[in-house]
């Protein structure tokens, strides 16, 4: 199992989550961008995912929509601007339903390490408001541990 640090610094419009697998970047990144395994790890055990659309490759759209016990739902949708599998990601990630860090760009990239790899996501938002009223929306930090830990048990060694 990988370790987890997530990364929230006053005055920033970021947030950074780093996570150590237990795999060469080409299998950990095989499980993050494949739109069968999503469902398994995306939601932790909070929601629900269902995915729409996942066309990886420059210019390619994703949908899922998330959906939480109590029935509400959450579409995100998003373009993918950089796919160089297996090392790193460039793409959009947008609630539809707009609201404080509505729209964010998210960098993503799997560099080998002597055990495996480390993901550093790094999701940037256009304000330090508009982060900083996401961040408190609940379970950022238990919810990103708990996706990451799905997501190990789904990464081949």
């Amino acid at each position: 199992m990988g370790s987890t640090e997530l990364i929230v610094e006053p005055g920033r419009q970021d947030v950074v989550v780093v996570h150590e697998f237990d795999a060469p970047p080409e299998v950990a990144f095989r499980a993050y961008t494949d739109p069968g395994l999503m469902p398994r790890w995306k939601g932790a055990e909070r929601f629900t995912v269902v995915v729409d659309e996942h066309d990886l490759r420059v210019g390619g759209r994703w949908r899922l929509v998330m959906t939480r016990t109590d029935g509400v739902e959450y579409p995100m949708r998003g373009v993918f601007h950089e796919v160089s599998a297996p090392h790193r990601l460039v793409s959009t990630y947008e609630f539809e339903a707009g609201g404080p860090g509505a729209l964010q760009l998210v960098v993503e990239s799997f560099e080998p390490t002597p055990t495996g790899c480390r993901l550093t996501s790094v999701s940037l938002f256009a304000s330090v408001e508009d982060r900083d009223r996401w961040v408190p929306s609940g379970g950022l930090e238990s919810g990103t541990r708990a996706t990451m830990a799905l997501l190990d048990e789904l990464v081949p060694s």
